[in-house]
């Protein structure tokens, strides 16, 4: 089973967003998702899962106040799988205060599932696939004037899971503390 916890930013931003993202593909191929529901801030990904106890993480998200964040500038790192190196390009996440402390407590409500999860970088992938050092600079040039300057308010988690008989995913609101 895999597991996948995100935010999503503001339907607009991931107009935005999205809109980038499809003259990207136009300009380099296909770039990864290209619809609003794609464009999202993942909190957690568990790749191979048997079973994930939802409940501290209903219990951490009734405890957690809604919480803001930022986008922020655009970068890359680098990925290498089966010896070839590709990179990612995103939209960086300024996380408030309050966005780390929800980080910190998602993974303790992981409990052993945590051994999956990487280093919390928070970020907007914009492209994933056919990007080559070559072309790389040209990417990242392109993408620079994508500024959304406001700060976003969080007030739910999104939960998803699927398993491997089935390629869709399946998606549930778990929503953070009314003040």
């Amino acid at each position: 089973m895999q597991y996948t916890l995100i935010l999503k930013p503001s339907l607009s931003a991931r107009r935005k967003i999205t809109a980038k993202k499809k003259r990207l593909e136009k300009l380099y191929g296909y770039t990864g998702s290209l619809s609003n529901k794609g464009v999202h801030i993942t909190m957690a990904y568990l790749r191979n899962s048997r079973f994930l106890d939802v409940n501290p993480i209903i219990t951490l998200c009734g405890k957690t106040a809604p919480f803001t964040y930022e986008m922020g500038e655009v970068g890359y790192f680098e990925k290498v799988r089966k010896g070839k190196i590709s990179y990612i390009v995103f939209l960086n996440v300024i996380p408030s205060p309050e966005m780390y402390e929800f980080h910190e407590g998602l993974i303790k409500a992981l409990g052993d599932n945590t051994t999956e999860v990487g280093k919390f970088i928070p970020h907007i992938t914009l492209i994933r696939k056919n990007v080559n050092e070559n072309n790389l600079n040209e990417i990242v040039k392109f993408c620079e004037n994508l500024k959304i300057d406001c700060k976003f308010l969080s007030t739910y988690l999104i939960l998803g899971k699927r398993s491997s008989e089935y390629s869709r995913w399946h998606f549930e609101h778990i929503d953070f503390h009314k003040i």
